[in-house]
């Protein structure tokens, strides 16, 4: 069964968060994973940390990419600085230095890797399977637009796009 995809760019704004960690649930939802509130918060949480802390600490521009298979969301943001992601020691009244620490707590596993041109962030997180049937209209869906593009550019390959 392919692995869904999509990627988006930011300029590296504060103010791109949000609309960002909006996408990144509306593409989850897009390819039929049945989210409760639960799996939906801690998407929305561990997507603003990694993405915010590219913002932050990073160099712009920023890459967010999704990969879905059943049962698994992995969320990669990638920027162009190449320092090792370090985790904060936050204290009681502190209001940052806590993101990846609430990132390792949410995600089944999570790195970072050096990339030619900057670094990477990942977490993977367990979501709920979407039933066969919902997954087989995602895939029709995929294959009729991948099918319609061939007369024309040719896109990624197994990348369906949630605008």
């Amino acid at each position: 069964m392919p692995t869904l995809a999509t990627r988006f760019a930011l300029a590296g704004a504060e103010a791109e968060v949000p609309a960002a960690r909006r996408k990144v649930v509306e593409s989850v939802r897009a390819w039929g994973v049945p989210l409760d509130d639960a799996s939906a918060d801690a998407i929305r949480l561990v997507a603003s940390e990694l993405i915010s802390n590219a913002v932050i600490h990073g160099v712009g521009p920023i890459t967010v990419a999704l990969f879905h298979d059943p049962g698994s969301l992995v969320i990669v943001v990638a920027d162009r600085d190449r320092r090792a992601p370090v985790a904060g020691c936050a204290d009681s009244g502190d209001e940052s230095g806590r993101g990846l620490a609430l990132v390792g707590h949410f995600a089944v596993r999570s790195s970072w890797d050096l990339r030619d041109q900057g670094k990477s962030v990942w977490a993977e997180i367990e979501v709920p399977k979407p039933t066969p049937a919902i997954r087989a209209a995602v895939l029709r869906r995929f294959f009729a637009v991948r099918s319609q593009r061939e007369a024309g550019p040719m896109p990624h390959p197994l990348v369906l796009s949630a605008a």
